[in-house]
């Protein structure tokens, strides 16, 4: 806008530059033409020069109103400057705050896809283990199948109980240890030596059929049939138990024990029929958990700690003697130097009495006569200490 008003003025000024060369050109035809035709022609000009001037400064008004629009566009301009640069100054802090959590968004962003990929490796672990879990299952499902697998996975119970407990293989407990009784050979898995003497015999073969068939029903009337089947197969497996006869051996208890590596394997046998241990406890069978096995073994340990405890008595009291006896031949020995001693302490005042009364009387005697001598002749002293008495002799 600002160049167009500056071309306007341009305009009005060559109009006006062209208006007064007119003039000039007029005065010089009117010195060459006649006055009659001068003022003619100066007339005309001169109502065209006023009706131009008068459309130059209709212009020249239109443009000061244009610059005084301009005027004020540019004072309105220079206050929203102003405005504009507060509302920066004010924005700034609202521009830093936005710039901050830009960054603490990134950053989170960062954090975000590393604890994404941690917990997809974490997955990925846990989908491993459960593979791995799920394959051992089958495999210990499978095992479980077999009487004679079953068996073995039961010695390995007990005897990691065995070894938890303190007992050691070969010194406390053996297995696999053969017997003969009046039923004929028997073979129990453990056999426990007994601190003192003793031993008390474990047999770790379960049943355990009925009671996985339970465990994989949904049916709440197969799992009660499957679950009284099981109370009835350990009820079976103790009287099995209970013929062999185990503690017709010499050294055993008139109990044989049968260890159920699970506790669940007894406790729901015994939802099933209460009255299951009062009858194998009939038969001479004793039903043990890991719970009650474990601390039936710690307690045989703790006999072994106190029959070495005892054994290291009496050969602290055997030693205690052979000392007192040696003792007693020192004293003895210490009698004898204190009379030698005593006897050695009055041999030699005896013998400092005679020298004194026989010898240095004459040897003073000798002296007094003009006898010389290099060195004074003195007797040493008499031995007055005495031997300290024992208070035991007091």
């Amino acid at each position: 806008m600002v160049t167009d008003i500056g071309l306007g003025v341009v305009v009005a000024v060559g109009v006006l530059l062209g208006l007064v060369a007119g003039m000039v050109v007029g005065w010089i035809v009117s010195r060459r033409m006649g006055r009659k035709d001068f003022a003619l022609q100066s007339e005309a000009i001169r109502a065209e020069s006023e009706s131009e001037v008068a459309r130059l400064n209709a212009e020249i008004i239109e443009s000061r109103g244009q610059i005084r629009v301009l005027e004020t566009d540019r004072a309105s301009l220079q206050g929203e400057k102003s405005s504009a640069k507060s509302l920066e100054d004010r924005l700034e802090p609202v521009r830093e705050a936005l710039e901050g959590l830009r960054r603490t968004t990134q950053q989170a962003e960062i954090e975000r896809a590393k604890s994404a990929a941690e917990l997809r490796t974490q997955i990925d672990g846990v989908q491993r283990n459960y593979t791995s879990l799920e394959s051992a299952t089958k495999q210990l499902v499978a095992a479980m199948s077999s009487g004679q697998s079953r068996g073995q996975w039961g010695e390995m119970q007990l005897e990691q109980l065995l070894e938890h407990s303190g007992l050691v293989e070969g010194v406390h407990f053996r297995r696999q240890d053969s017997r003969m009784t009046e039923a004929g050979g028997a073979r129990p898995d453990v056999v426990v030596d007994l601190p003192g003497g003793g031993e008390i015999l474990i047999d770790a073969k379960f049943p355990f059929d009925a009671y996985w068939r339970a465990i994989k029903a949904d049916d709440e009337v197969e799992i009660d049939a499957h679950l009284h089947k099981h109370a009835e197969d350990v009820l079976a497996r103790a009287k099995e138990l209970s013929s062999k006869r185990y503690w017709e051996s010499n050294s055993s208890p008139d109990f044989v024990v049968m260890f159920l590596p699970l506790e669940s394997l007894l406790s729901s046998a015994l939802e099933t029929n209460g009255l299951l241990l009062e009858e194998v406890f009939a038969r001479n069978v004793v039903l043990a958990t890991p719970t009650t096995i474990l601390g039936m073994l710690r307690t045989i340990q703790f006999g072994y700690q106190r029959k070495l405890m005892t054994d290291n008595a009496e050969e602290i009291r055997a030693a205690g003697a052979e000392m007192l006896t040696r003792l007693e031949k020192a004293v003895d020995h210490l009698g004898t130097l204190r009379k030698g001693l005593m006897s050695a302490v009055k041999g030699y005042n005896e013998f400092i009495g005679s020298m004194d009364g026989r010898v240095m009387v004459q040897a003073r005697r000798m002296k007094e006569l003009g006898v010389a001598s290099s060195t004074d002749l003195e007797l040493p002293s008499d031995v007055t200490e005495t031997l300290r008495e024992s208070r035991s002799s007091e």
